[in-house]
């Protein structure tokens, strides 16, 4: 019972570092572009994965099937990355954590019901229904005309999480892998990826950025990447499906963050809309108030 409490507050403070990575992408918006971001992030979070997979004393080896799995996922990453970072960068921290971390659980269950090609069922119907209201709700659509609806930073948001969801499904089609070593070559891939093909150092060398820059860059990196992502691969490990309630943590956190760290307004449209999204989610996974009581 004391591990069960102890790893209960391992998954909130995961959480929470995921949700912090939007208000540290604000910070780091001033220092470096979308493309140093990538490579600098993903670079620390390969280095720290590292230790860990030593620890679980875990060989690297891994087959070509699912190496080509993780270069299509390293590749989706980088542009999930860049995009919520544009995103964030103009946008707002609160609206962009709430509105992707809600959105790409559901885009990603009609990619599967797409290729799938199962018919959904009556409370799959309500339960896009309903993601759609919360979706439209943090959007506020019933105030501007639809050129201030999808302004810049909401259509990268959306892009966003369409990345992440065929990133989830990308994923999940990995068999016979540790998920920590999936998640170490999709990392590795990523920065190989993008310092190749894009990175261009135009903001000088990050040695000679100050604390703020490597507080936040090692946020990202490190508590809510390599932290973060371990301890949910655990959790999935301990408790199955019932370890995704968590995350419905990870909008409010945001919007909390958003408020304490960066000033920014909290819109009772964001909550409400995250609200109805997260109940389009529990219903799509079967999750009761009752099973989570129990």
């Amino acid at each position: 019972m004391k591990s069960d409490k102890l790893f209960s507050f391992l998954m909130v403070l995961a959480m929470l570092a995921w949700a912090g990575s939007f208000v540290s992408a604000k910070y780091l918006a001033v220092y470096i572009d979308e493309h140093e971001l990538v490579t600098y992030r993903y670079l620390i979070t390969t280095l720290t994965t590292l230790p860990v997979l030593m620890y679980l004393n875990i060989s690297y080896k891994i087959d070509m099937r699912n190496l080509a799995i993780a270069t299509i996922t390293a590749i989706l990453l980088v542009a999930y990355t860049k995009l919520f970072f544009l995103g964030t960068k103009i946008g707002t921290a609160s609206l962009g954590g709430a509105l992707i971390t809600t959105l790409m659980p559901i885009i990603a269950f009609v990619i599967v019901l797409i290729f799938s090609k199962k018919k959904p069922a009556s409370k799959d119907w309500l339960a896009l229904f309903i993601g759609a209201i919360g979706v439209s709700t943090m959007l506020e659509v019933w105030r501007f005309n639809l050129d201030e609806i999808f302004s810049t930073a909401t259509v990268f948001f959306l892009w966003a999480a369409t990345s992440w969801a065929f990133m989830s499904v990308a994923a999940a089609q990995s068999k016979r892998v540790s998920p920590i070593l999936l998640s170490f070559y999709i990392y590795l891939i990523a920065t190989l990826f993008n310092t190749i093909f894009f990175y261009e150092n135009v903001n000088g060398s990050v040695f000679d950025m100050d604390g703020t820059f490597w507080l936040n860059i090692l946020l990202m990196s490190i508590a809510s990447t390599t932290f973060a992502a371990t301890v949910y691969v655990a959790g999935m490990q301990r408790w199955g499906s019932k370890c995704t309630v968590f995350t419905f943590l990870v909008p409010f956190f945001v919007i909390i963050l958003g408020a304490v760290f960066l000033g920014e307004a909290i819109q009772l449209s964001t909550i409400l809309g995250a609200m109805l999204t997260i109940s389009a989610l529990m219903l799509i996974n079967n999750i009761s108030l009752k099973r989570l009581r129990g």
